[in-house]
């Protein structure tokens, strides 16, 4: 039985600014994950991908060693 049947998940819950900032987190890891993996490159992770892209926004300052 599905619980979730009928309930939209996902940014439904957040404010228009949260909303904005989520879209556009998701806008610039995805195109960091798509620079990363051309040219037979290893790739990027969701997780690297969206930290990256924090750090890039400057949503969040660079950690040393990560």
């Amino acid at each position: 039985m599905d619980h979730y049947a009928g309930r939209q998940r996902g940014c439904r819950s957040l404010t228009t600014p949260q909303r904005e900032l989520a879209e556009r987190l998701s806008v610039r890891a995805e195109a960091l994950r798509t620079d990363a993996g051309r040219d037979g490159g290893e790739g990027l992770s969701v997780s690297d991908a969206v930290a990256l892209a924090a750090v890039q926004l400057g949503l969040q300052p660079a950690v040393p060693g990560l």
